[in-house]
C-alpha cells in the first residue's frame, strides 16, 4: 500500500515539474538544459525523502513488515521484522521470501495471498524460536493500472499474550487446587458428623475443630486472592501518610512474639526511630507481617530473626528481614515471587501457606514505589529487601548526614 502511494505522489511531483518547466521552455528556451537538471536533482531528493520516511515509518513498528515482488524476492524489510527471524542490515539482491526465511509456512501464505488476494490471521511458530508465537496477515498490493504489484506481510508477535494466556490458565489451575483441598476436607468432615449424628463429643469437637481449621485456610486464601486482585488491577485504595518505620516493625514483632516464642525464635530490630518513611500503613504492614511470617516459618528452630533499616541515600530506605534457616535454592530465586510456587510444596501446605504471600509482597512494594529483591545461601538462611520512600523530613536529615560524614572523612 505504501508503495502505490509512493508511486501515486511521484507522479504527481513529475506531472506538476513537466508542467511548469514546459511553461518555462516557451518563455525562456535557452533555459531548458538547466532546468532538466534541476528537475532531475528534485525528483531524486523527493524520491529519496519519501523512502526515508516510509523506512522510519516501518522501523518504529513493533509488527514485522515485509514487502515481495509476485516472483517471491523481497523488496524490503522493517527492523522488526530483522530482529525476529535474525535476518542482515542489508538487503541481498535477489533474495527470495523462501530463502530469507526458510519457512514453507510462510511460503505456502505467500503463495495463496497471490491467488485469493488477502490471508489473514494465520498462526505458527518459527523454528529455532520456541517461545515466539506469530500471526501473519498478508495482502496482494496493486499498481495503479490494477494490475497485482506485490505482497504486504505482516507478521504481528503474540509471544506476550501466549505467556498471559498461560500464566492465566496455571492461575485458574492452582486457585482451583488450593480451593479445592480445603473444601473437599470440610464436606468430609460435615457429611461424617451428619452421617454419625450421635457420635462421642470428644471426636466431635475434634472433627469441628478440622472443620474450622479448614475454613480459617479457606478465608486466607480467599483474601489473599483479592487482595493481590486489587494490587495487579492497580485497584488498591493506597493513603500515603508519613510513617515511623520502627514503629511499624514494632507492632509488627508485638503481634508475631507468640509464634515467635513457641517455634523458639529470637526477634530482633535494627532500625533507628528517626526514619520515616512515606507508605500506606495498612500495606505496609501487611508487607512486614508476611515477610516476617515467613522467617518464622522457614527459618530454624531456636534461631533468630532480624529486621534491619538503613537509608541508602538516593531517598529511599533499604528494609531487610534475615532468618538463618535452610536457605532457598539457586534456581528457585527467580521464580520466589510468583504465584503459588514454593520452594517445598509439602512443607508450605504443613504450615499452612497459600502461595501468594511473597507475591503480595512484590506488588505492595511496587505500589508503594520500591521494590522486592532476595539474597539466600543454602544453610546460611535467606534475606529478602525491600525499599520505601523516605518522607521529606527524613530525606533531608539523610542527605545532611551524608554531607557530615563525608567532610569528616576529608578531614
Amino acid at each position: 500500500m505504501d508503495i502505490v502511494f509512493s508511486i501515486i505522489l511521484t507522479a504527481a511531483v513529475v506531472s506538476l515539474l513537466w508542467w511548469r518547466l514546459g511553461r518555462s521552455y516557451r518563455v525562456h528556451p535557452s533555459h531548458a538544459d538547466a532546468d532538466l537538471k534541476s528537475m532531475d536533482e528534485r525528483l531524486e531528493n523527493a524520491q529519496m525523502e519519501m523512502e526515508h520516511h516510509r523506512d522510519a515509518v516501518f522501523d518504529a513498528m513493533t509488527d514485522g513488515i515485509l514487502i515481495c515482488s509476485l516472483k517471491g524476492e523481497i523488496l524490503f524489510w522493517n527492523s522488526a521484522c530483522r530482529r525476529m527471524f535474525q535476518l542482515p542490515e542489508t538487503l541481498p539482491d535477489h533474495l527470495t521470501l523462501l530463502e530469507a526465511i526458510r519457512l514453507h509456512e510462510v511460503q505456502e501464505v505467500f503463495q495463496r495471498t497471490i491467488e485469493k488476494g488477502r490471508m489473514m490471521g494465520v498462526h505458527f511458530k518459527p523454528r529455532g524460536a520456541e517461545a515466539l508465537h506469530l500471526m501473519l496477515n498478508a495482502v496482494l498490493v496493486h499498481h495503479s493500472s490494477g494490475k497485482p504489484d506485490s505482497v504486504l506481510l505482516n507478521f504481528h508477535d503474540l509471544t506476550q499474550l501466549k505467556e498471559l494466556e498461560n500464566a492465566r490458565r496455571d492461575f485458574v489451575a492452582n486457585v482451583s487446587h488450593e480451593l479445592r483441598t480445603p473444601l473437599s476436607m470440610i464436606k468430609g468432615f460435615v457429611e461424617t458428623i451428619m452421617d454419625h449424628p450421635k457420635m462421642e463429643e470428644e471426636t466431635l469437637m475434634n472433627f469441628l475443630g478440622k472443620v474450622q481449621k479448614h475454613s480459617d485456610r479457606l478465608a486466607l486464601l480467599v483474601g489473599d486472592l483479592l487482595t493481590i486482585s486489587k494490587l495487579e488491577s492497580s485497584q488498591a485504595t493506597v493513603n500515603l501518610h508519613e510513617v515511623s518505620l520502627f514503629e511499624e516493625v514494632s507492632r509488627v514483632m508485638n503481634d508475631m512474639d507468640r509464634a515467635a516464642r513457641v517455634k523458639g525464635v529470637t526477634l530482633k530490630i535494627d532500625i533507628s526511630d528517626a526514619i520515616k518513611v512515606k507508605a500506606d500503613p495498612g500495606l505496609l504492614e501487611q508487607m512486614i507481617i508476611n515477610l516476617v511470617d515467613n522467617a518464622i516459618k522457614y527459618g530454624s528452630t531456636d534461631g533468630c530473626v532480624e529486621v534491619c533499616g538503613s537509608c541508602n541515600g538516593n531517598g529511599q530506605v533499604c528494609v531487610s528481614v534475615k532468618d538463618d534457616g535452610p536457605g532457598i535454592p539457586p534456581e528457585a530465586l527467580d521464580r520466589i515471587f510468583e504465584r503459588f510456587f514454593r520452594v517445598d510444596k509439602a512443607r508450605s501446605r504443613a504450615q499452612g501457606g497459600t502461595g501468594l504471600g511473597l507475591s503480595i509482597v512484590k506488588h505492595i512494594a511496587q505500589t508503594l514505589g520500591g521494590r522486592v529483591w532476595v539474597e539466600s545461601q543454602l544453610g546460611k538462611g535467606t534475606t529478602f529487601f525491600f525499599t520505601l520512600i523516605l518522607s521529606e523530613e527524613s530525606h533531608s536529615q539523610s542527605q545532611l548526614t551524608l554531607e557530615e560524614t563525608r567532610s569528616a572523612v576529608k578531614v
